[in-house]
């Protein structure tokens, strides 16, 4: 798949992404991407194997621009999830178009599509990408049939197919397991099968959308959903200095009782368990990532004091920032 950023009349080709693509041995391989110029600023991570790819894409644009991509005949079936923002994307040849929303997801193939994201300038967005080998889906529809054939016979006709006809919303569930999906390093040994069991959670709970006796998505469709959203955008924009829950359900147009209601049913964690999660997954990209010191990874997500920061993370991990730092990079 080749994959452009393009000015928004698409005459400019303004930089090219790097192919997402399988791993040609055993294990595991991550690489980054970043472009941080006059025209947007990206990270892309990816993490992949023989069986599958895993793409978090960061991106936030200062003009009008379009991402094009144009996926040449191939046997890759995606997940493609919506973290964070808004955006269109039109399809070619069928010009068909559908908008991505936070929340909502799909999982279809792009078989000798092309298309382009129209981004919107100052308006971020998140995406997390998982392109799975046919081999990998016969795999795991041997092991649950009812679930993933019908999935696994439509993927197989060569043409370009979606799961649902349109994005469609996911639950708490899916969105805590994209969002610890990067987190695998901590299993060390175990990081694939750790991987490949978030993927097959993530699977399951997204097409049991068609059986009856599943409401985990039904949890997420309050009428309060866009402002929950908005909060937990909120939380993350401000970590470093969050507001208090009154002034989150202020900022947002509702009350305290919903927000905290609703907030542990759409996400599955309090407003306050989210804020010390989102923080703890920034402390771990800063001791993997940066040369920063301690005190100063403890200033950059909000904690004055060395001593509280590292009694937060060893809650979380049940070592030290420097072990932890010490583990991974040896």
């Amino acid at each position: 798949m080749t994959v452009c950023l393009t000015d928004k009349n698409m005459r400019e080709m303004l930089v090219e992404f790097p192919t997402p693509s399988f791993s040609k041995t055993n294990g595991l391989r991550e690489s980054c991407f970043t472009m941080d110029n006059r025209y947007a600023k990206a990270l892309l991570t990816e993490i992949k194997t023989i069986d599958f790819s895993i793409i978090d894409i960061h991106f936030r644009s200062f003009e009008d621009l379009k991402v094009y991509s144009r996926s040449e005949k191939n046997d890759a079936i995606w997940f493609c999830a919506a973290l964070q923002g808004d955006f269109a994307c039109l399809c070619e040849p069928e010009h068909d178009e559908f908008v991505w929303r936070n929340g909502y997801a799909n999982l279809q193939s792009f078989s000798g599509m092309g298309g382009y994201i129209h981004v919107n300038p100052y308006r971020p967005f998140r995406m997390i990408e998982i392109m799975l080998s046919r081999d990998y889906l016969t795999k795991i529809a041997a092991i649950a049939p009812s679930l993933f054939d019908k999935i696994f016979c439509d993927s197989t006709s060569r043409t370009p197919f979606k799961a649902f006809p349109e994005t469609v919303p996911f639950c708490p569930a899916i969105r805590d397991a994209l969002n610890n999906i990067l987190n695998y390093k901590w299993t060390g040994n175990s990081a694939s099968l750790y991987l490949d069991a978030k993927i097959r959670e993530i699977l399951s709970l997204f097409l049991c959308r068609n059986e009856k006796n599943c409401d985990h998505c039904d949890n997420c469709l309050s009428r309060d959903r866009d402002k929950l959203i908005q909060a937990k955008e909120i939380i993350e924009q401000l970590h470093q200095s969050p507001p208090s829950l009154r002034e989150l359900s202020l900022m947002i147009g509702t009350n305290e009782c919903k927000l905290k209601n609703g907030f542990k049913t759409l996400f599955g964690t309090t407003v306050f368990g989210y804020l010390f999660n989102y923080r703890m997954n920034l402390t771990c990209r800063y001791l993997l990532d940066t040369d920063m010191t301690i005190q100063e990874i403890a200033n950059t997500i909000g904690y004055e004091y060395h001593s509280h920061f590292t009694t937060a993370f060893k809650r979380k991990f049940h070592i030290s920032p420097q072990e932890y730092r010490s583990r991974m990079k040896g």
